[in-house]
């Protein structure tokens, strides 16, 4: 199950469903948190921590979705 969602994470991703950027709040966070570095990048452990909290919340997003359609539903 955790690869299937990880795979539909990517693919709404790369379809532009999924857009965090669009969100005012994750996009002045991620530029507080790329002006602590002074090359400008992210170091690859702290992306990576970015990535799977970003998977981490559409999972329970999507999760929470799926019981509240069985609630409503039932």
């Amino acid at each position: 199950m955790d690869k299937q969602l990880k795979e539909f994470f990517f693919a709404e991703q790369e379809q532009g469903r999924l857009k965090f950027e669009t969100f005012p709040e994750y996009t002045d966070r991620l530029g507080q948190s790329v002006a602590l570095f002074p090359s400008g990048d992210l170091p690859d452990p702290i992306f990576d921590l970015l990535e799977t909290s970003n998977y981490i919340s559409f999972a329970h997003g999507l999760k929470l979705g799926l019981r509240l359609k069985q609630w409503a539903e039932g």
